[in-house]
């Protein structure tokens, strides 16, 4: 997916060089299990409009329908999924769906879509060829508006060894929190604000508590792979979404967070068995309007879940203390390019230009 090489003689490398090779070590010190197989999707949320001297669309189906066209005619399989149908065939290829979080403006002419791209392998080879087409296509056809309502969502999921067990849930949990500082640093302040965006440490499960007392409440559900989710992502019985939806009890609800588990919550499947039937979502990066931004959220992602699903066992209430300032930059790029290199990547690509804007 990444071309070029690491900036290995950047000052960021040289702190973090021990991190970096304890990380790795760490990772594949696994090598007892096969290494996952991580599946991932994109979904890049859009208010597009008309050029000034091209077409105008009165409604958001003659949109999506001139999109899909013109993305079939630039070799792109894809598809207008007018009921935003969930079910596994639509995400075979591309697929243009409404987005209802993004105000559209019909007066204007201006239409909020998202682009969901199919199952991917972090190996592809035609998915940065793929997104320069798309956003160069859009550019040429299309006014696109940066909204502060745009989102770049990355789902992520493992097909082999087996999906995410209770415990990698756990360590990837706890990455994600301990890490969330030093991540927020990649992205405009804006996006820990936002209603669609929360810190997962607001949930009322880990609401008040100190980070290494948030280690614990994790640990004490990894058990139960539901029990983490509930953790991560249970949502308040007071919030006005739950008095208007009848909620008697907290429940869980995680698009609402940076990061939602709710897709790993088990259904029963064949004779009373359970299994998670979804995946994890990244729901912090903003709208991307260049096809370097948004690949850079899925290499980032994907790093940090490989790396963080070896090193999120070793942080415990132990280990983190009364520290409330989780992992330094310097940590969190040890993590990536320890993830990214057992992923086989020799760059973290557009990732190197987000640490360089704030390091």
């Amino acid at each position: 997916m990444t071309s070029g090489m690491l900036s290995w003689n950047t000052p960021l490398y040289i702190i973090a060089i021990t991190q970096i090779l304890t990380f790795s070590y760490s990772i594949m010190n696994q090598a007892a299990n096969p290494t996952p197989t991580l599946r991932f999707g994109l979904e890049i949320e859009l208010l597009l409009g008309p050029r000034k001297k091209g077409p105008s669309h009165s409604s958001w189906k003659s949109l999506a329908k001139d999109l899909s066209k013109r993305l079939a005619k630039a070799g792109i399989p894809n598809h207008v999924n007018d009921s935003n149908d969930k079910s596994a065939h639509n995400y075979r290829e591309w697929s243009i769906t409404q987005e209802v979080t993004i105000p559209s403006q019909p007066g204007k002419n201006l239409w909020g879509i998202e682009l969901v791209s199919p199952v991917l392998s972090p190996l592809s080879t035609n998915f940065s060829p793929t997104l320069a087409i798309i956003f160069s296509l859009l550019h040429t056809h299309y006014t696109v508006f940066p909204s502060p309502h745009c989102s770049t969502h990355v789902h992520l999921s493992q097909s082999y060894p087996s999906p995410f067990t209770p415990f990698d849930l756990a360590s990837l949990a706890k990455s994600c929190l301990y890490f969330e500082a030093s991540l927020d640093r990649l992205f405009p302040s804006s996006r820990g604000e936002g209603y669609w965006c929360q810190s997962n440490r607001l949930n009322p499960a880990l609401a008040g508590l100190i980070l290494g007392e948030c280690m614990s409440v994790i640990d004490g559900a990894y058990q139960d792979g539901d029990g983490v989710v509930e953790a991560m992502n249970l949502f308040p019985k007071e919030s006005a979404y739950a008095r208007a939806h009848g909620w008697k009890k907290d429940r869980v609800r995680g698009k609402v967070y940076k990061w939602d588990f709710t897709g790993m919550l088990s259904a029963p499947v064949n004779k009373g068995e359970r299994q998670p039937r979804g995946t994890i979502e990244f729901r912090q990066p903003p709208g991307s309007v260049v096809a370097a931004e948004a690949e850079g959220y899925v290499i980032l992602a994907l790093a940090f879940t490989v790396g963080a699903l070896a090193y999120g066992s070793s942080l415990r209430v132990e280990t983190v203390g009364d520290s409330e300032h989780g992992g330094s930059m310097e940590e969190l790029w040890a993590l990536l390019v320890a993830g990214g290199s057992v992923l086989g990547w020799d760059s973290l690509g557009e990732v190197e230009g987000f640490f360089a804007r704030v390091v």
